[in-house]
């Protein structure tokens, strides 16, 4: 079957989730370490690899967290530009090229790593874990179905993504989050996917958490592209505070995660289930329940229409900044 999401344990992402565990990035962002439903594995790893937590690697990482701009995806995004022989290949593309900042600091992580592996066996370690790493696969694919996910995307974008392969990355070190790729460039199309959530029921709105990564793909080239085009939003400050506790910082960002969002309720409305409580859990997130629904509306129109996703783009961004602008002037009134 032509695009089936394929889910895999990474051995890239095993790796960088014990780097992120063995240096300072586990006290500055304790929520994103924690131990979730596998703590057997958990406390294999901290024994076997505690020994080198004062490995250069550890040490010029503990630099780059002190000094740049890495958590959440950064880590784990850097390092799908990781070759088979350990190479990083990512010097052109963001994260590196954007929120690192092109810094040197990471390129020597990178040499450093290499040894890491090779003095720590890592490679040892990860395939004794094998059995393991297919019982979480198995769990996984027993708990939900995305055989919709990709037909859905080729419904809405207009296109058939032949030359992508999705893949679901269980980053069992992690409780991060899901991650959605900013690269749309390459043939595999990531969903990183931390041990944060509980999978529960097979419903459209769970599904709709990979969905969201793998649209990140998509709308961020897009954004980036055209970001000067999208006209002045003034998002009320409580709002824009709420945003940032979630670590949606940036007006970039901000965007992406609208359109994003708002094409997970069209997908729940679509796959026949009620939207409601998910449009209230982002309004209690800081995304305006308004702006949500109406960027929706839009993009159910557009998905009819059959036309380029990229030309529409900017009339479907602009949908955000004028409807804030309704908004305000609904509140001088």
């Amino acid at each position: 079957m032509e695009n089936k999401i394929k889910v895999i344990v990474d051995e890239r992402m095993e790796l960088i989730g014990i780097c992120l565990r063995l240096s300072n990035y586990r006290n500055k962002f304790p929520f994103l370490v924690k131990t979730f439903n596998n703590f057997n594995y958990h406390k294999e790893v901290e024994e076997y690899f505690e020994k080198y937590k004062n490995h250069n690697a550890i040490k010029i990482l503990n630099k780059i967290i002190d000094e740049l701009n890495f958590a959440y995806d950064v880590p784990f995004f850097l390092m799908t530009y990781v070759d088979d022989n350990w190479n990083f290949n990512g010097q052109n593309k963001p994260p590196y090229s954007t929120r690192l900042k092109n810094s040197p600091l990471v390129l020597e992580f990178f040499d450093e790593l290499k040894d890491f592996v090779k003095v720590s066996k890592f490679e040892e370690f990860f395939k004794e874990h094998k059995s393991f790493y297919k019982n979480e696969i198995e769990s996984f694919n027993r708990a939900v179905s995305l055989d919709d996910v990709v037909p859905y995307m080729q419904s809405l974008f207009h296109q058939d993504f032949k030359d992508k392969k999705f893949l679901v990355i269980l980053a069992l070190l992690s409780t991060g989050g899901g991650f959605g790729d900013n690269d749309f460039d390459r043939s595999e199309v990531y969903c990183i996917e931390s041990k944060r959530h509980n999978l529960g029921e097979n419903t459209a709105r769970n599904r709709s958490h990979y969905l969201h990564e793998f649209c990140h793909s998509v709308i961020n080239p897009i954004t980036r592209t055209n970001f000067d085009k999208i006209e002045k939003i003034n998002i009320p400050s409580e709002e824009v505070e709420k945003l940032k506790r979630s670590a949606y910082g940036e007006l970039e960002y901000i965007v992406n995660e609208y359109i994003i969002r708002a094409i997970q309720v069209c997908y729940i409305k679509d796959s026949g289930e009620d939207e409601t409580d998910f449009v209230n859990m982002n309004e209690s997130l800081g995304f305006n329940k308004k702006v949500l629904l109406n960027l929706a509306d839009r993009l159910e129109k557009f998905k009819e229409n059959g036309t380029n996703f990229e030309k529409e783009y900017v009339g479907i961004a602009n949908i955000i900044p004028r409807t804030f602008a309704e908004i305000n002037k609904e509140k001088t009134l």
